[in-house]
């Protein structure tokens, strides 16, 4: 941005160094009286102050004029009051004297007008007039008058000097005020230039977008209409093969046209023998209506008949929602006969580089051999470094069999995982506490299994999305039968023995788990944020916003391993208003954090303190487990976060099923046969009946 007071004409600057020069305002002296002759005047103090007055003119003359208003007076000689006393001293000017004007050298001059002249770049016209050179004869001291001559031209040509300054001043200030007009204007310009330059970038994005769009709508317009086209083509050649069976259909039909006409002589000769018929026909007639006359009397029995059943079927309507509650009763009856705590084990199939070479996708050292999908058996192919005899599966040279309620191949879908445990979610729905959790090493894809890749994929979603979506549609279905469900769900992890919200907003609270009331053995954790839900979208964006929420890392076994267990709670209350009966079940649906060794793991500094938590949770879970199937008195539900949160869910009063997930990895052989050995034993305990919870 330039100065404001640059841009102001040079006429108005308040520039106290400008070098231009300033007419002067000298006063010419008084009148001055001569005396008689300069031999026989003494000086006097007056001579002596005039004298310097004069050196100071002629100073002031020779150097250049300042731009102030320098005021020079010459003062007036006093009238004199007496007689003049003679002096026999005579004052003799000296040859430097600074009173003599002509004396003033043209370079001194020259330099005078140079200085003067210094804030311009054009020089001073040369027809100024000069002062008197020193060709004239020198004044004497004493002749001021000659000498006021004298100033009064130079003042005159330094006057016409000032008048043609101000002229070009004038002239530099006019054209300084057309720049700036035309600065202003090209200014304008630029800018609108630059307005029209935006506004023309904006349209032309616009346009590109318009254009992709209409390229993309060309493309799928093109790719509609060859559809249609092969759409037409397909179509015209089953018409023509549909003409040619029509025509062979048509050659059928004038055969069949020639052979009836053949039937109609034969039947004309028949017309005499149906006339005959046609009186017999009469008789049964007649017959036939009293019938009818005793037909009518039957409906009008039929009709009572009908009421009747009415009434029975209104009857059978008020016994239909009494069966509702024998029904449960029976399907909790089936699933105690399956087991309260159920084992199913899922292989994941290989996945991008472990394919290998030929990629064909199949494992190897693994093998499904009954028809019944229960039993998976695992032959060791290499060297595997672990105590053989600790192994739970039976072991045949160098296979093991393990047998579990059912075992889930590589191809697998979700769809039919989760039709096996369908059941076991309508548990929750009758009343009864109900678990599902994944266990399994880390990358055998538990969390695929409990939540799936993406909850828009209906395809790979997992059990949670599934288990909620299928109690939406059987809430619907029992509202014909008279009952209203309430439900309220939370979700949370339990990282490193510490309990966090996965649903919270950010904030940071002290989470506890506590029993409800002093008879109730209902688990609860303080400050857990509780959703009432009603409808599945919101159960969607709230496991959307939990996966966000949870601890995951990167392991040497896992790129994207879940750290902590996840535990997804649903709570169900039912209330029947034809029968009044209430029911309270929950559904409980754990991915636990992947088990490893830290040898395989390589964990270090934070990613070990998470797996030592790991490992010793999932190691009190099976403690628990064993104490259940071993009925001991003391169950260790206190010894970890995880088995003190889900103690209703593992006891006697639950209905338990765990998924084994294991990896097809021929290097992940031994965390394999450890994970099915647990699961053997998980499998092979009875945790007692499970109670229907109501109030």
């Amino acid at each position: 941005m330039e100065n404001q007071d640059a841009r102001k004409p040079l006429g108005t600057r308040n520039d106290l160094n400008s070098k231009l020069p300033m007419p002067s305002k000298l006063r010419p002296p008084g009148p001055v009286k001569r005396a008689m002759s300069p031999e026989l005047c003494r000086p006097t103090k007056r001579s002596r102050l005039d004298s310097n007055t004069s050196q100071q003119f002629s100073k002031s003359y020779s150097g250049s004029l300042p731009s102030s208003n320098l005021k020079t007076s010459v003062p007036e000689r006093p009238k004199p009051t007496g007689v003049a006393t003679r002096s026999t001293a005579v004052v003799r000017p000296t040859t430097k004297s600074a009173n003599s004007v002509p004396s003033t050298s043209k370079a001194a001059r020259s330099k005078s007008e140079s200085s003067s002249n210094a804030g311009f770049k054009k020089p001073v016209s040369s027809s100024v007039p000069k002062a008197p050179t020193g060709g004239s004869k020198k004044r004497p001291a004493w002749d001021l008058k000659g000498r006021l001559q004298d100033m009064e031209e130079v003042l005159a040509s330094r006057n016409q000097m000032s008048s043609t300054l101000h002229s070009q001043l004038e002239s530099y200030n006019q054209r300084i005020n057309m720049l700036e007009s035309q600065n202003n204007h090209l200014s304008g310009t630029v800018a609108q230039a630059e307005k029209q330059t935006t506004q023309a970038s904006a349209e032309i994005s616009d346009l590109q977008r318009r254009l992709r769009e209409a390229d993309d709508e060309f493309n799928t317009t093109r790719r509609k209409l060859q559809q249609e086209l092969d759409d037409i083509t397909f179509t015209k050649s089953t018409l023509e093969r549909q003409k040619e069976s029509l025509n062979g259909e048509l050659e059928a039909a004038q055969q069949q046209i020639n052979g009836l006409r053949t039937s109609v002589a034969q039947m004309t000769s028949a017309q005499a023998g149906i006339s005959a018929e046609l009186e017999a026909t009469k008789l049964c007639l007649e017959q036939a209506s009293k019938e009818c006359r005793m037909k009518d009397t039957e409906i009008a029995l039929l009709k009572k008949n009908l009421k009747d059943r009415d009434d029975t079927i209104e009857d059978y309507h008020c016994k239909f929602r009494e069966h509702e509650s024998v029904r449960r009763k029976l399907h909790n009856n089936i699933q105690e006969l399956k087991g309260n705590i159920r084992v199913f084990c899922r292989v994941r199939p290989l996945l991008g580089d472990e394919l290998g070479p030929d990629r064909d996708g199949d494992v190897h050292h693994m093998n499904f051999p009954d028809i019944d999908q229960k039993i998976i058996e695992l032959e060791k192919l290499g060297d595997v470094s672990m105590n053989e005899s600790t192994l739970a599966g039976h072991r045949r040279g160098n296979k093991y069999d393990f047998s579990f309620d059912r075992v889930f191949q590589p191809a697998s879908t979700q769809k039919e995982v989760f039709e096996e445990i369908s059941q076991l979610v309508q548990s929750a729905l009758d009343g009864y506490n109900v678990c599902i959790f994944a266990y399994g090493q880390t990358g055998s894809g538990k969390t695929f299994t409990m939540q799936g890749p993406d909850l828009n994929d209906e395809e790979k979603v997992g059990m949670i999305p599934r288990s909620v979506a299928q109690i939406f549609q059987s809430v619907r279905e029992l509202q014909t039968k008279g009952w209203q469900y309430d439900m309220e769900a939370s979700f949370l992890e339990i990282y490193n023995e510490t309990i966090r919200d996965l649903l919270s907003n950010g904030k940071e609270d002290k989470y506890e788990i506590k029993l409800h009331g002093p008879n109730s053995n209902e688990v609860t954790v303080t400050n857990l944020t509780l959703v009432n839900i009603s409808s599945e979208d919101q159960i969607n964006n709230l496991l959307a916003r939990a996966s966000d929420n949870r601890a995951v890392a990167e392991t040497k076994c896992n790129e994207h391993s879940s750290r902590s267990h996840s535990v997804f709670r649903l709570k169900l209350t039912g209330n029947n208003k034809h029968t009044n009966e209430i029911c309270q079940g929950t559904l409980n649906l754990v991915d636990l954090a992947g088990s490893e060794r830290l040898k395989e793991s390589g964990s270090e500094g934070q990613r070990l303190k998470e797996t030592l938590c790991i490992n010793k949770s999932l190691s009190n879970l099976g403690n628990v487990i064993m104490a259940l199937a071993n009925k001991d008195s003391h169950i260790p539900y206190r010894n970890s976060k995880l088995t003190y949160l889900l103690q209703n869910s593992l006891g006697g009063n639950s209905k338990t099923l765990m998924f084994v997930n294991v990896s097809p990895r021929e290097e992940n052989f031994q965390e394999t046969l450890n994970s099915l050995r647990f699961a053997t034993k998980v499998n092979n305990c009875n945790i007692g009946t499970a109670q229907k919870k109501s109030k």
